[in-house]
């Protein structure tokens, strides 16, 4: 828990520190070029050190959450050429990309710690960069991104992690209408963890927020809801009638998603609806986009009250940290710089009460998490058992 507020606290005040000496626009928009959007500022190493500790904080842990099945998993994994024979890559339902992770990292080490390395850097580049990139305060996304638990959550999930870096990436492209570029890296991505198809709507997101799509998604969520044994298990019948594979301890596995955590996801989504003509009479693409993201999280977030509280977290984790881009824009434009700087106190307050509650009162995001340090992985490598 220590380590966690440490790594939480400094995270923010490096992000601020880039921010102070790296100004950034006021607006959820960009001007980069794809070239310059890979590359770091030649003398920000506050990112660098950022994403290196994050990084290091993920991959080097030996528990954490499902860390032990991942690790399982791992030692028991097959080798390249009998995965590769065996037509493993064409399991396209099955996450053959991360499977193919799993059994190359394998081989080339008797490390698991090599395993989760990469997934672990490339979601963490990827995070620091969109938020450097978009946020109008990236020190006040980063709290935000950590107190909500996505960061936890991309930790705990490894195979997300490939994915989330490919949607992360593929947004620009949808900003600048690239799509064959966008959908590629969809594609890449949903062999990684197959629920990232659900990023292929962000091409229907870049209209104003609380628009009729937006009322027909809620009035779904809704009915889906009221009726959720009825619904959903006809949907799996129909699913299981194409000969897709729908694993039913999901849906139905009797857990339900704490109400207060879904309050906060609904914080920007109701402020979106509230003052709608003041922040989207002259939003950008990127406005609209980004914050009917975070109304997506919150609908699919909202349907885990009823029950599949783990399904319906994963998948609401693939659009969440738009929360963290639009809450400091939406309070930006919405009050003068005196009250905008009295309201982000309080909700740096509020959200880092809200963080505590998760992991103390609630444990929603789990308090198990012990790891090596950098010199001990470094030595296990040099000096493996």
């Amino acid at each position: 828990m220590r380590q966690l507020i440490l790594l939480y606290w400094g995270c923010v005040f490096l992000m601020y520190l880039s921010q102070v000496y790296y100004p950034v626009s006021g607006r959820l928009d960009s001007r980069q070029t794809d070239r310059q959007y890979f590359m770091f500022r030649r003398s920000d190493m506050f990112m660098v050190i950022v994403i290196v500790w994050l990084t290091c904080f993920s991959f080097l842990r030996t528990s954490y959450n499902d860390t032990g099945n991942y690790i399982f998993f791992w030692e028991t994994a097959e080798s390249t050429r009998d995965f590769l024979s065996s037509g493993g890559l064409l399991d396209l339902t099955g996450n053959p990309l991360s499977l193919l992770w799993q059994s190359v990292s394998h081989n080339i080490a008797e490390n698991y710690h090599v395993y989760f390395f990469l997934p672990a850097f490339l979601s963490s580049f990827a995070v620091v960069k969109l938020l450097k990139r978009y946020s109008v305060s990236p020190a006040y996304s980063m709290l935000i991104f950590f107190s909500i638990g996505t960061y936890v959550m991309y930790m705990a999930a490894l195979k997300q992690c490939f994915a989330m870096f490919f949607l992360l990436l593929s947004i620009p492209y949808a900003e600048e209408r690239k799509y064959v570029r966008f959908y590629v890296l969809v594609v890449v991505a949903i062999l990684f963890h197959t629920h990232a198809f659900m990023f292929a709507i962000l091409p229907l997101l870049f209209n104003k927020p609380w628009g009729k799509v937006t009322w027909i998604g809620l009035g779904a969520a809704l009915f889906a809801m009221a009726t959720y044994d009825s619904t959903l298990g006809a949907f799996m019948e129909y699913a299981q009638s194409l000969g897709a594979l729908v694993d039913e301890s999901e849906l139905f596995d009797g857990y339900k998603i704490n109400f207060l955590r879904v309050a906060v996801y609904w914080v920007p989504s109701i402020l979106a609806l509230v003052f709608r003509k003041r922040l989207f009479g002259n939003s950008s693409r990127l406005e609209n986009l980004f914050s009917n993201m975070a109304i997506v999280s919150s609908i699919i977030l909202m349907i885990g009250l009823v029950q599949g509280a783990n399904l319906y977290a994963r998948m609401a984790a693939y659009f969440e940290i738009a929360t963290a881009l639009t809450l400091p824009w939406m309070i930006k434009k919405l009050f003068a710089k005196r009250s905008a700087q009295y309201v982000t106190i309080c909700a740096v307050v509020l959200y880092f009460g809200y963080f505590l509650y998760e992991f103390t009162v609630s444990k929603n995001f789990g308090s198990d998490y012990s790891a090596i340090t950098l010199w001990q992985f470094i030595l296990e490598l040099v000096h493996p058992n």
